[in-house]
């Protein structure tokens, strides 16, 4: 499997580890999905992640780590000025969950 396949599986596992409350589980493939796209590049995959990293650490009660993969997401998705896309609505929404200032 090429590792952009690899990537994307990853994610998936994560964020059904998300859904079943398993986030530790989550966390340790969302980690390892960014790290490898990291080093592949696939800049839009990268926000997903992040985004998705996100998500997992505000369901975890930690907050500013999900604020940092939050932003991170978004400064990828200005840099592509991807500001219609879908993920940056739901980027910013989860920012404002957690950081008035966004």
């Amino acid at each position: 499997m090429c590792s952009m396949g690899t990537v994307g599986r990853l994610n998936r596992t994560g964020m059904e580890a998300c859904r079943k409350g398993e986030f530790d589980e989550a966390e340790e493939s969302l980690l390892l999905a960014l790290r490898l796209v990291q080093t592949k590049g696939g800049n839009c995959t990268e926000a997903k992640i992040q985004n998705n990293l996100g998500i997992v650490y505000e369901l975890k009660g930690q907050n500013d780590k999900a604020v940092h993969h939050y932003r991170n997401a978004l400064d990828i998705m200005r840099a592509k000025t991807a500001l219609s896309h879908p993920l940056h609505g739901r980027i910013v929404q989860g920012l404002a969950r957690l950081s008035p200032t966004g």
